[in-house]
């Protein structure tokens, strides 16, 4: 019979001050060719307590795109003309250069934040500067993963204008304003499929739902009825469109996914505004207006005050799969399953095997298909929270 070492939960203690840096917050950034108008900046998601952490100044000139690393307690920032990658603390303080020189320009980012490492896209009028690289968030190791070549027979990416990565499901998706297509590949750049097609706009955002491994996209036009939130599995079927702008609502820009409290969070650089919208489509509620340039992305991040610590209750085993039955569960939580045949082995080595965002607080069940190990000696599991 196989051993099972257990590790009930791993609690991030350098991290407490981080899950106290804002309750139930939307990250976002303004981009204008004003430098002191480029900005970071957070607000509740009822709209109070709206604060600038950040104002680019010196060598930052324009804030592009931004990502939110709540485990590790970084925002990742974009600046597309200087071609630079910057880092600052949830508070906006500590800004770092992580990497300049970037070829062409930069557009969009998303975050591997077990591994530590910054996928983000390039784009240009140029088709084969158009691609997806990596990075760790010490700015070295960047790799090349997708160059858009226009190689037969499926290869047509165009324009690389936004990313979203699924780490669990080994996915990368792309917008590409250029085909107006959403594209899916594999985390080393293979497999390259279509996933959507759009019409008379062009895919500005993309967020995802990796339980459903469904893709969520803006689409973006001059014509405010052409601007929309449509929704589609990874496989390409079942696209639905789920909101149309109309009234206050002028260009759907980007968009970030509340799933615990069935929201999408829009951006909106047309009446620079962020907006709320039930997941299953709706009317839109504005959060926050007025913003002082144009609203560029928009990141939903659910740590809360005084987030308890997560307990594991029980183990038990289905077959491949492992079941997790827990305790203090906080509704909109990311909860991450990792798991190693060596206990020893630095935390960023260990095996993603399961992601989840736990709908209600308090107690919690995780299954981490085919999270078994056959033939192992020995296994180990950790809890890991964002």
């Amino acid at each position: 019979m196989q051993k099972l070492g257990f590790i009930s939960c791993l609690w991030i203690l350098c991290l407490s001050a981080v899950w106290q840096a804002r309750a139930q917050a939307i990250y976002y950034n303004t981009s204008s060719t004003i430098q002191s108008e480029n900005t970071l900046a957070a607000v509740s998601t009822n709209g109070g307590s709206p604060t600038t952490l950040l104002t680019a100044a010196g060598s930052l000139s324009r804030c592009t795109a931004l990502a939110v690393d709540g485990v590790n307690g970084k925002l990742f920032l974009l600046d597309g003309p200087d071609g630079s990658l910057w880092s600052a603390n949830l508070d906006g303080s500590g800004l770092a250069l992580v990497e300049g020189g970037l070829t062409n320009f930069p557009t969009d980012l998303a975050l591997d934040v077990q591994s530590q490492q910054i996928y983000f896209t390039t784009s240009s009028t140029i088709q084969d500067n158009n691609t997806v690289q990596r990075v760790d968030y010490s700015g070295n190791n960047n790799t090349t993963v997708f160059i858009a070549t226009g190689s037969p027979p499926d290869d047509e990416v165009s324009r690389c204008t936004a990313i979203a990565v699924d780490l669990l499901n080994s996915k990368i998706f792309i917008a590409d304003d250029g085909a107006g297509k959403i594209w899916s590949m594999n985390l080393t750049g293979g497999g390259l499929a279509t996933v959507a097609q759009a019409n008379n706009a062009v895919p500005t955002g993309l967020a995802l739902d990796t339980a459903n491994q469904q893709v969520y996209f803006t689409l973006g036009s001059p014509v405010q009825s052409s601007n929309s939130i449509q929704r589609v599995d990874y496989s390409g079927s079942g696209l639905i469109n789920l909101f149309t702008a109309s009234g206050g609502v002028q260009r759907c820009t980007a968009l970030d996914l509340d799933l615990a409290q069935d929201n999408i969070y829009l951006s909106d650089a047309g009446a620079n505004t962020l907006w709320s919208i039930p997941i299953a489509g709706g009317s839109a509620t504005p959060i926050l207006s007025g913003l002082p340039a144009t609203a560029k992305k928009v990141r939903w991040f659910g740590g809360i005050s005084s987030l308890p610590k997560p307990g594991i209750l029980n183990l038990s085993l289905s077959g491949a799969n492992a079941i997790f039955s827990g305790t203090n569960g906080v509704a909109g939580g990311t909860y991450y399953i990792l798991t190693s045949t060596n206990v020893a082995l630095p935390l960023n080595q260990w095996a993603l095997i399961s992601t989840n965002v736990i709908v209600s607080g308090g107690p919690f069940t995780i299954t981490a298909t085919n999270g078994l190990i056959h033939g192992a000696p020995h296994q180990f599991y950790i809890l890991r929270v964002q």
